[in-house]
């Protein structure tokens, strides 16, 4: 027992004296391994490994020049650059891509800090990670992991603070290890950790955090889940940031191809499984990246959707390179019966379900998924949400015939309608609306000027969205005989497509003719159309739109008027329900108005038409004063906002949108209830 204690005597000594380790939380330090991630007590010693933040000058400004040479000097040791570098990009204009700014930086940076005196050597990082996994357990390969997951998907849930397209995602005092426990009972099966520390705010104690709180985990769930995979999320450029990532707890790390030549890349690769045992995620965007990766010999190959060069985002890229593997005859189906050669995963642009099952189609075994879970109040039912498991898309997708229920899924739609300039549309995308309305009605005061205005607005909306063309939403293959089937399925199909990740841009028409709303749809990349007149619900087929699918508004009388059967209006309604609309919004009707009224109706009406089966969107009169009360009192499908956030008409008043959200997401959350 004596000779352990000094093992473990020595990894301290190295931690603290190399690394420049502080005193505060994390493992115990005793003559046997810590069983647990505990917290201080008086009879315990607690250290914390920070080998990054705390060391690295992240201070310290480049000049482009400076930044240019450090990426060329990743071809230094190159017997071949020219063969070994033709995949990198280079701009027209040779000024280097955000990609390329943060490696060169991350060149730089480390290039200082390794000649630090006080900073360990390599062979101290490799000392230390030996002592780690025999204190806490061997590495996992994440080529295991991933495939013993079959068929369900596997996930990488990612605990990221912040990035440099959408800023801070997180609060500052947002605990890893917390949301790290979270994303494993729900089920995530690797846990990926940004540790950059720049643009993305990470460190290295966030993995070691995330690691150490979920390391004693096993038997989770109904298929005995063990402890999930912990990769460090970063742009690694040598092998001192792998024997880093081992030693803090790491068990794999990411490999961008875009970054590294094809000599470095083999070398980072054979030096991760050579010296740690350690499976190295490969990422790759295009077929010329893809090639470079299956030529170094990588396993594990994620295909980020964004270009990471332009920041665009493609959902089809991943379809694209599993059709190439598959052309190759290269085996990487998930679950396939023979021998799998590489693990193929989708890493950037999935929010929801009906991205997984996309995915899953096409044979990819792993989803990454980052921002919708860093920005999801619940990210436990996020995560159940996603259908990991074939069986519950099926079951979540399967709509009897015979069968109506009532709505009971909560408010998952939040729309703020009447914008009229990108920067108040802006506002409402960070703040999390999922539709973003511009009215075309003539009569509106809220109507935009110009179809150049329309156009900037789109395009805001765009590239918050972080895509260049209009939302697909897939249309319905079953014919229903009951029109409540049809929008249930719709609902659903709305609310995984236009989500607060990726909003939809709603054009408002009132009794205009199908050619100019066609014309107007086109011209200006509308993903949605609202039709808010007295057309009929034929009039909300997709198909007169070349297939953009069309919200219809229902006129209610307002709370202070007076009918003879309040049950009318249902089931006028209900009977009028055809299967052409995608939802239905309720509005409060007031003679000589149309929208924007200020006035509610009563909202027990939308409740009524819920239980019959019918989700519904919720417009008229809402405020942040009172949205809470319609959510946790009806649970609508959604609820729509106009001029309840203005600080005059067509303006938004950006904290009173930013309370609506706030309100509507919380009074969703105490309800149980959606978001």
């Amino acid at each position: 027992m004596r000779r352990k204690s000094s093992l473990y005597y020595s990894w301290w000594w190295l931690a603290s004296s190399m690394l420049g380790i502080a005193t505060t939380t994390a493992f115990v330090v005793s003559s046997s391994p810590p069983s647990s991630c505990a917290r201080m007590s008086s009879s315990r010693t607690f250290i914390t490994t920070n080998t990054l933040i705390e060391t690295v000058d992240t201070s310290a400004q480049y000049t482009p020049e400076q930044l240019k040479q450090a990426l060329q000097n990743l071809l230094d040791d190159s017997d071949n650059p020219a063969a070994d570098g033709a995949h990198l990009y280079v701009a027209p204009d040779e000024i280097l891509s955000k990609l390329q700014e943060i490696t060169a930086t991350v060149c730089l940076d480390y290039n200082n800090y390794q000649q630090l005196p006080t900073s360990p050597s390599l062979q101290h990082l490799e000392e230390a990670a030996k002592v780690f996994a025999q204190t806490h357990g061997p590495l996992l390969s994440l080529q295991q992991v991933i495939q013993q997951q079959a068929p369900t998907m596997a996930l990488a849930a990612e605990f990221k603070r912040a990035s440099p397209s959408k800023g801070r995602m997180a609060p500052e005092n947002t605990s890893a290890a917390e949301q790290g426990m979270r994303y494993a009972h729900a089920g995530a099966n690797i846990l990926s950790v940004l540790t950059e520390p720049r643009w993305f705010q990470g460190s290295l104690q966030d993995l070691t955090d995330i690691r150490l709180a979920t390391n004693d985990i096993q038997n989770i769930g109904k298929d005995n889940r063990q402890r999930p995979a912990i990769l460090r999320k970063d742009f690694v450029i040598n092998e001192y940031m792998i024997a880093q990532a081992a030693a803090a707890g790491g068990d794999t790390v990411l490999l961008i191809v875009a970054v590294l030549p094809l000599h470095l890349l083999q070398r980072l690769m054979h030096y991760a499984r050579d010296t740690f045992q350690m499976e190295p995620l490969v990422e790759v965007h295009t077929t010329d990246e893809l090639k470079v990766a299956l030529q170094a010999g990588a396993r594990v190959i994620g295909v980020n959707n964004r270009n990471l060069h332009t920041f665009q985002m493609d959902l089809q890229t991943s379809e694209r390179m599993a059709a190439f593997l598959q052309k190759e005859g290269i085996v990487y189906q998930h679950g396939s019966p023979y021998n799998q050669q590489v693990c193929l995963c989708a890493l950037s642009g999935m929010s929801n379900a009906m991205d997984v099952h996309r995915y899953r189609q096409v044979g990819i075994g792993m989803c990454l998924i980052g921002e919708s879970l860093m920005r999801a109040s619940d990210p436990v039912a996020a995560i159940q949400n996603l259908c990991l498991h074939p069986e519950d898309w099926e079951a979540q997708t399967n709509v009897s015939s015979g069968s109506i229920a009532a709505y009971t899924a909560g408010t998952q739609i939040v729309k703020v309608c009447g914008i009229t300039n990108s920067h108040d549309a802006l506002k409402a995308c960070q703040s999390g609306a999922n539709l973003i309305g511009i009215i075309f009605a003539e009569k509106s005061p809220r109507k935009v000027t110009s179809m150049e205005q329309a156009k900037e607005i789109v395009q805001t909306v765009r590239q918050f969205g972080e895509r260049s063309s209009r939302l697909e939403f897939p249309a319905t293959t079953a014919t229903f005989s009951n029109p409540l089937l049809h929008l249930t399925q719709q609902a659903r199909i709305l609310a995984q497509t236009a989500t607060p990740q990726r909003p939809a841009v709603v054009g408002v028409f009132q009794n205009q003719s199908s050619e100019y709303i066609r014309s107007v749809c086109e011209q200006a990349g509308l993903d949605v159309i609202q039709l808010h007149g007295s057309e009929g619900m034929a009039a909300a087929n997709r198909d007169l739109y070349n297939g953009v699918p069309v919200l219809r508004v229902v006129d209610i009388p307002s709370s202070s008027e007076t009918h003879d059967n309040s049950d009318s209006p249902i089931q006028t309604l209900l009977q009028s329900l055809t299967n052409d609309p995608m939802a239905i919004l309720l509005d409060t009707a007031v003679p000589g108005q149309q929208g924007g009224t200020g006035k509610t109706f009563d909202w027990q009406l939308a409740l009524e038409l819920q239980n019959q089966g019918l989700p519904v969107l919720v417009a008229g009169g809402l405020t942040p004063d009172n949205v809470a009360d319609c959510v946790a009192s009806t649970r609508p499908f959604g609820v729509d906002v106009s001029s309840g956030v203005e600080a005059s008409k067509g303006i938004k008043d950006h904290v009173a949108v930013e309370q609506f959200l706030q309100q509507s997401r919380q009074a969703a959350r105490d309800a149980n209830r959606g978001f």
